[in-house]
């Protein structure tokens, strides 16, 4: 398995490490529970060192990326960031991504189950369309995240430096005498950031972090914290046969920009399907698969820590509104629940 460079720090504080996309990761500290709460009410940090940060430069690299992402690179400016999806040329999709531009290259986050994928795409896109494009992927960059609502304040004593972001806007910082980057992105629903900080550094941060209060958090409470934000995964919610306007994310797909990658299953999308919100009435935990009767399987499920029941998503071809009744079959036996947009967490946050 691969390891990030955080991989001793995890297990000196006893995390419980699982296989995840072929790396090394914890999937959670002290608990879940508290890991969660931790970041709704004050602030959790979060390894993402396995997402796969590549940087794009060169003379073709506006072109490249308007032809591979859907978004429109154009909208970009200097430290500011989009989120957008990667389509093969049926339109299927390869992964969602976040594309930020930093003066003059682009820097993307993508998905560590689909790394590998998506570099022998983005060789061929190269390849057969002779762009003149340089590839650099940053496995030299460690990524630290730190969610929740004093995530400001704790990374501002720390860095020493005045963060002020408006959401997907980055910002450059000199720290321990190296230039780091720190992006106002995040996966929980909550006020947060991502830091792109070298390996040889990522320990000291991660430590002096932890020292002043934020709460160590792993995969578990960052699964349970997205699915409360009804945010898509790729794999669960993100799957070859849906589409943006499915998910509810129509406003990342830009016809006017000319063409692109895919464009043509988009522009004959039916848009039939939706992405709903359940919350089980009775009592009992959803899971991922479980059968929505009438409907389809359960893309997502869990227990919500703070809504203090089951919750988890679904799509369906049928319309379908707020507090609509359904049946999730769960070994054998029907569980009653409700329909809710999404997402069922619904906060203010600072833009």
């Amino acid at each position: 398995m691969k390891k990030t460079a955080l991989n001793e720090e995890h297990k000196k504080l006893k995390a419980k490490m699982v296989d995840f996309a072929g790396w090394e990761m914890p999937i959670q500290y002290a608990g879940i529970i508290q890991e969660h709460k931790a970041v709704r009410e004050k602030v959790g940090i979060f390894d993402v060192s396995h997402m796969c940060a590549l940087d794009v430069s060169g003379k073709s690299a506006y072109d490249f990326l308007q032809l591979v992402t859907i978004n429109d690179v154009s909208k970009l400016k200097d430290y500011s960031s989009q989120y957008s999806m990667i389509l093969d040329k049926e339109g299927n999709i390869l992964d969602d991504i976040i594309v930020g531009k930093v003066d003059d290259f682009y820097r993307l986050v993508i998905n560590s189950s689909n790394a590998d994928k998506i570099k022998k795409w983005f060789a061929l896109v190269k390849q057969e369309n002779k762009f003149e494009v340089d590839l650099s992927y940053r496995d030299d960059l460690s990524i630290i995240a730190l969610q929740g609502p004093k995530s400001t304040e704790v990374l501002e004593k720390v860095l020493g430096a005045k963060i002020v972001l408006n959401s997907f806007c980055s910002m450059g910082i000199k720290w321990n005498g190296e230039d780091i980057s720190v992006s106002r992105t995040g996966y929980t629903g909550e006020l947060g950031y991502e830091v792109f900080i070298s390996n040889e550094l990522a320990s000291k941060l991660w430590q002096m972090l932890i020292a002043h209060d934020a709460e160590p958090a792993g995969l578990g409470a960052r699964d349970t914290l997205r699915i409360e934000a009804g945010l898509p995964l790729y794999g669960k919610e993100i799957v070859s046969d849906v589409t943006a306007f499915d998910m509810g994310y129509g406003w990342i797909v830009s016809f006017s920009k000319g063409d692109f990658l895919g464009k043509s299953k988009l522009v004959n999308a039916t848009k039939e399907k939706k992405l709903f919100g359940c919350i089980l009435e009775d009592k009992g935990v959803l899971r991922d698969g479980y059968e929505v009767v009438g409907h389809g399987k359960m893309t997502s499920g869990t227990f919500s820590p703070t809504l203090n029941t089951a919750i988890g998503m679904f799509y369906s071809e049928k319309q379908l509104k707020d507090n609509d009744s359904l049946s999730v079959l769960i070994r054998g036996k029907e569980f009653k629940g409700r329909v809710t947009s999404l997402p069922f967490l619904k906060k203010e946050i600072n833009k």
